[in-house]
């Protein structure tokens, strides 16, 4: 357990690489040593008004540094790599410079990138002031951060920079930044540049669209989503603006339930997002061999077999699912505002996908009066989700694990 007077720096700095051989569940994956040849269909589409065409399906670099991976991928077809600055601790970003640079492929790929500064979660707008870990949401803070990702990433400019997880129309439509991005686009750092998000993100698209100058809309898209119709109809208008789009969590959590006992049907779930043709790509995160087989396998034929609609229609009524729908209702029901929703897609990175390192990362994304420092002291949680996830069951597992042991 912490120390009650560990601060947030302390705290993240306790959370490393190392947390990948402990366990809140699932253990960190690792590539599998050799690769099989395989042949695939290669799908693409063009990334709306951009010139880039890319495979449907291109490779999340979000959980692994395996340079055999990336290697594989690119023997395959595959042109777009998507990763951020804070992915493994900035390893993310390394291991695709590295690879490139061996290979000599850098022109012959798409880079995606995204840049992640401050902001108060609770009113979803950016902070200007540094917010440890995070830098405040400054133009010299962006181009700092940039000039890092450029240097990892051993290129002189980026294919698509993204500003990482807007949650409202506020932060998309936030004057520095969209002049930080503009002004990338203007020097060549960026050949074009974007958004992402994973909450509201029916108003948050349509709110970039507006705005005229993103290119690029990378959005959590999934058949376990509420508001799925919504994300759908928003997704059809950036496309009949000539923005593309490119989404992620399109498996809901990788399972079910966190009990292990119900499996997403990974193939089907990619078929699902993909049949929307208004979807250029997807960026499922890949770590074995196995799993970058199932998913550019899926892309060979999009048609849904009657079992493959039947699983996607059962998994979708189930309650109390790993996948958090981040509709942040369960907040007003905790008597000290927790940003709960936070926690559980912490949760979700250890349980569903193994990812230690970015759960820890996640969870220190929050300051102490709204993090879990506060459950700590809890006596009996109150919280509750109107979709049925156990929320104090997965908090106790949060504060019993490593990533909460000093």
């Amino acid at each position: 357990m912490a120390h009650k007077n560990m601060n947030r720096r302390e705290f993240i700095g306790k959370t490393t690489f190392g947390l990948c051989s402990a366990s809140l569940g699932l253990p960190f994956l690792g590539a599998c040593q050799t690769a099989q040849k395989q042949s695939y269909r290669v799908i693409s589409r063009t990334l709306g008004r951009t010139d880039l065409r890319v495979p449907i399906v291109s490779f999340g670099v979000m959980n692994s540094d395996s340079p055999g991976l990336l290697k594989k991928a690119l023997d395959i077809g595959i042109k777009h790599f998507d990763t951020a600055h804070v992915y493994l601790r900035g390893n993310s970003e390394k291991v695709i410079g590295e690879v490139l640079e061996e290979t000599g492929r850098r022109e012959q790929v798409y880079i995606g990138t995204k840049i992640r500064l401050a902001r108060d979660r609770g009113k979803n707008v950016f902070l200007t002031e540094d917010d440890t870990p995070e830098p405040g949401a400054t133009i010299e803070n962006f181009n700092n951060r940039l000039e890092t990702s450029l240097e990892r990433l051993r290129t002189d400019y980026i294919d698509i920079l993204y500003l990482h997880s807007c949650c409202s129309p506020e932060m998309v439509t936030f004057e520095p930044m969209m002049q930080a991005l503009s002004r990338a686009k203007e020097s060549g750092k960026a050949r074009f540049i974007g958004i992402t998000t994973h909450t509201n993100e029916g108003d948050v698209i349509r709110a970039a669209v507006d705005t005229g100058i993103y290119d690029v809309i990378q959005t959590a898209y999934n058949y376990m989503q509420e508001e799925k119709e919504d994300i759908k109809n928003a997704i059809r208008y950036a496309a009949e603006n000539g923005v593309g789009i490119v989404t992620m969590k399109t498996f809901g959590g990788n399972r079910v339930q966190a009990d292990k006992s119900i499996e997403v049907n990974h193939e089907a779930a990619l078929k699902w997002v993909l049949n929307d043709e208004n979807v250029c790509t997807t960026i499922p995160g890949m770590t074995t061999f196995a799993q970058m087989d199932l998913n550019f396998r899926a892309m060979s034929n999009l048609t849904m077999t009657e079992g493959e609609r039947r699983d996607l229609q059962l998994t979708s009524m189930l309650r109390g699912t790993l996948y958090c729908q981040n509709c942040r209702t369960c907040i007003a029901t905790c008597p000290h505002q927790v940003e709960i929703p936070t926690l559980m897609r912490a949760y979700m990175y250890a349980e569903g996908y193994g990812n230690l390192v970015h759960a820890g990362i996640t969870l220190g994304e929050l300051q102490e009066e709204h993090g879990l420092h506060v459950c700590r002291n809890c006596t009996a949680c109150a919280a509750s989700c109107r979709n049925g996830i156990h929320i104090e069951k997965r908090l106790k597992s949060l504060l019993g694990s490593a990533l909460y042991r000093t």
